[in-house]
């Protein structure tokens, strides 16, 4: 365990999250609001932790599995890239079946607590949402994330530490 919230915690991906992971990412209404294409097979899922892992590798991204504390079900992915030496990207993908019971705040928020522990010398977190996703553009603004601008069809927040 990486770091552990209220009702969620945050833990290294492992191959036995291929069948979940396959579930979460294939869905097509969910993976609307995402850069990357729907999950087809499990061989996709492997590309994406080989991929994880080389990331994690070069000190520049880090992806973690999103998990439900009881039920030690996984919910979905949290991550943060480095856009320079102050500031990191954070992203969240979370299973249909975990949406509005608040688990993207909560995640969200152990993840600022994760970086505030991890990487310290980090000042501005950012947050990009598609702006037709309006719950996680709501999700931002209540948190005091700061709209800063909108390009094409996303909407950029940025967080201060």
């Amino acid at each position: 365990m990486i770091l552990q919230m209220e009702r969620t915690y945050f833990r290294a991906l492992t191959t036995q999250d291929e069948a979940a992971l396959l579930e979460i990412y294939s869905d097509k209404e969910a993976m609307q609001y995402r850069a990357s294409l729907p999950f087809e097979t499990l061989a996709d899922v492997r590309a994406f932790l080989d991929q994880v892992e080389r990331e994690q590798t070069t000190g520049k991204k880090y992806r973690f599995a999103y998990v439900h504390l009881q039920t030690n079900e996984l919910m979905g992915t949290g991550v943060y890239t480095f856009l320079d030496d102050e500031s990191v990207e954070i992203g969240f993908s979370i299973g249909r079946s975990f949406w509005k019971g608040g688990y993207g705040t909560e995640g969200t928020r152990g993840l600022i607590e994760l970086i505030k522990q991890r990487e310290p010398q980090i000042k501005r977190i950012i947050g990009i949402a598609k702006t037709a996703n309006e719950k996680s553009v709501r999700m931002m603004e209540r948190m005091n994330f700061t709209f800063i601008k909108q390009e094409a069809d996303k909407s950029y927040f940025e967080y201060l530490l």
